[in-house]
């Protein structure tokens, strides 16, 4: 019996250590899954300003293409 008995209290203290690694593992999922969430809202901010930034580039662009008066060659050349 005594046999028996030191076999389940192993049992019991792995079965302990278990629980405790995975304690320790699911709070570090949660840890991660946060941190992926705020970096995906990050990257949605980026995302748009890019989209932005793209927009006033090619008006920018389309600026450029015309005709200004401002674009024209100093009267000295």
């Amino acid at each position: 019996m005594n046999d028996q008995t030191s076999k389940v209290e192993e049992l019991l203290s792995r079965l302990n250590e278990l629980e405790s690694v995975l304690m320790h593992i699911q709070h570090n999922v949660e840890q991660l899954n946060e941190a992926v969430l705020q970096q995906g809202k990050v990257v949605d901010v980026i995302a748009k300003s890019m989209k932005q930034l793209d927009s006033r580039i090619g008006m920018l662009e389309n600026e450029d293409e015309s005709p200004d008066s401002y674009q024209e060659k100093p009267p000295h050349y």
